[in-house]
């Protein structure tokens, strides 16, 4: 059900209320017909209150006059009255200064002219007092209605300034991590990575030490790697509006780039196994990165606790998600150990639930086991 308007409401109840007070009072019997016009047609000028305040007024100051000819037979009731105040109140309120103050001054002169016709002297103080009071409160409630105005664009622009704040704290912070990212961590790896070049070209000299150099080369590498996977980083937590660096666009790692992990693994020294089981399956790009870096996570975690503990690593495709296990024969580190992402095995669980996976990891009696499970892409 719709809500009345105000105005309608307004008019019905100065229509209700006018034929009670002629209801209530003694009248000539040839006068009621004219009188009960003159109040209704005043009830039916508050419809133009809002919309039409100057055509509600001059309705209003019509019929006030008429009323106060005493030969057309019709009575200036109460209702009247009110409707007429509250035409110069909607006036106050909706009406331009100078039109406002001219419509009041030429109105409440013919209500107080005419009052002093029909009434006593005292009348035409009550009358003026009546219309300056009336045209006082809808200059009132215009001020406040600008104040509100004002206070609610003053608010909003508070919100956006606000909002726009803690964007630039977000940023700020984002662009400090990035920078010590830089600073510190690739710096220092890449010093390391020089470092292992140069022991490694001290050895090339020697025929008997080619093992030693073939481990150093997979530390240079490794290094180097390090590096544009921080490069990577680092252009994630740049604005939009700052140069990236060359390793920035570099490829995320993948489901599909299991077996290169897997290999630089094995040539560290720890025997693994890589299976894969189903139809390969469409996770969303996140999901991938998630379950590639649960993989990482436990092998590096093979690499720093198990000994040298063989290693099983398999996917599992089917329909509905994806299922990737590391189990190894050794002791390998538990859930809440470090690891080369930074992240352990805690960082992980965040990381697959946030994809809608789970990660269960453990021991088992012939070591310990990481399992995690990915939902596959509805749209798949």
């Amino acid at each position: 059900m719709r809500p009345v308007r105000p105005d309608v409401a307004l008019a019905l109840l100065l229509a209700v209320g006018g034929l009670l007070e002629l209801a209530l009072t003694d009248l000539d019997p040839a006068r009621p017909a004219a009188a009960v016009g003159l109040s209704l047609f005043g009830a039916a000028a508050m419809l133009l209150r809002t919309t039409r305040p100057l055509a509600c007024l001059l309705v209003t100051v019509v019929l006030v006059v008429l009323a106060h000819v005493a030969a057309l037979g019709m009575t200036l009731t109460g209702t009247l009255v009110v409707a007429f105040l509250l035409a110069l109140a909607s006036v106050g309120r909706y009406v331009p200064d100078r039109v406002s103050l001219a419509a009041v001054l030429g109105s409440a002169t013919l209500f107080v002219v005419g009052s002093a016709f029909v009434g006593r002297p005292w009348d035409v103080v009550v009358a003026l007092m009546a219309c300056a009071a009336a045209w006082t409160a809808g200059r009132l409630l215009r001020g406040e209605s600008r104040r509100s105005a004002r206070l609610s664009s003053l608010a909003d622009e508070l919100a956006t300034q606000q909002e726009q704040r803690t964007r630039e704290a977000v940023q700020g912070e984002r662009m400090r991590v990035a920078r010590e990212l830089h600073d510190s961590v690739a710096h220092l790896v890449s010093v390391m990575t020089l470092h292992a070049g140069g022991v490694r070209r001290r050895l090339d000299d020697d025929p008997e030490r080619q093992e030693e150099r073939d481990a150093l080369l997979e530390v240079e590498r490794l290094g180097r790697e390090a590096v544009g996977e921080l490069h990577r980083i680092l252009g994630v937590l740049r604005t939009d509006d700052e140069p990236a660096t060359s390793g920035v666009t570099s490829p995320q790692p993948r489901l599909a780039d299991l077996p290169q992990l897997v290999a630089r693994v094995a040539a560290a020294g720890v025997p693994v196994d890589l299976a894969v089981d189903g139809e390969e399956a469409q996770l969303s790009p996140g999901a991938e990165l998630a379950a590639y870096r649960v993989v990482q996570e436990a092998l590096t975690n093979v690499l720093k606790h198990g000994g040298g503990a063989r290693t099983r690593v398999s996917v599992t495709y089917r329909p509905a998600d994806v299922e990737v296990l590391v189990q190894d024969d050794g002791r390998a580190a538990g859930p809440g150990d470090g690891a080369s992402t930074g992240l352990g095995l805690a960082g992980i669980r965040e990381r697959v639930a946030l994809h809608g996976g789970r990660v269960e990891a453990g021991p088992t009696p012939a070591g310990f086991r990481v399992r995690a499970t990915l939902p596959v892409e509805e749209d798949a």
